[in-house]
């Protein structure tokens, strides 16, 4: 996933080839720094900085069962796992492509899949994980369903509407373990969790 930050025009284009290509970006970055007297260390600072507020408000909006991690790798095993979801239902596993796979490599997705998937089962035993891929742009050919990998079954969704569908329809369910959701909020290094009488909310009608 690409990671743009707000502010004068231009930062947020460079924040994101940065992510796609770390050789260029790192380039990109001085020669910016250069036309706009910027500090790196300040933009990087900042980009930090908007991640875990954006992650907070996630925090606040959403119910005590559920939760997100973003960019997760202290429990992948390949990499790292895109998003961490807890609903009530259980975990999903989420990998992000921002456009179609080429069919020599499509195996090796789904071979990192559920890799992570088996190892986020032993992170969270007795816990139902789901492993699902998810295309970031629209006008992509339609994919199936779902793609088998040994014993896996991974859920692959067209488009992120289809998938916060899906999401949004296990998280209105009753149930879950807050304890679990306040797992998966840590491993996304999330600040309030520390703070003295932090509470979670709870999601606005849709």
């Amino acid at each position: 996933m690409l990671l743009a930050t707000r502010g004068p025009a231009g930062s947020s284009e460079l924040i994101a080839w940065s992510t796609l290509l770390p050789g260029a970006g790192l380039l990109l970055a001085a020669l910016y720094q250069a036309k706009r007297g910027w500090p790196l260390a300040d933009m990087k600072k900042g980009a930090r900085a908007e991640t875990t507020i954006g992650q907070a408000i996630e925090y606040a909006l959403t119910p005590d069962s559920c939760a997100v991690a973003h960019h997760v790798e202290e429990v992948a095993p390949i990499g790292d796992i895109d998003h961490l979801v807890a609903t009530p239902n259980g975990l999903w596993v989420i990998e992000t492509k921002h456009a179609r796979v080429p069919r020599r490599d499509f195996p090796k997705v789904l071979r990192n899949i559920a890799a992570n998937v088996e190892e986020v089962r032993q992170w969270a035993p007795g816990t139902p994980v789901t492993g699902c891929l998810v295309f970031g742009s629209d006008g992509q050919k339609r994919p199936k369903p779902t793609y088998a990998h040994g014993k896996e079954t991974i859920r692959a969704f067209a488009d992120r509407n289809a998938l916060v569908r899906a999401l949004r329809k296990e998280a209105r369910q009753s149930g879950g373990s807050p304890e679990l959701a306040k797992r998966v909020w840590a491993l996304g290094r999330l600040e309030t969790l520390d703070q003295p009488g932090s509470e979670s909310g709870s999601c606005p009608p849709t």
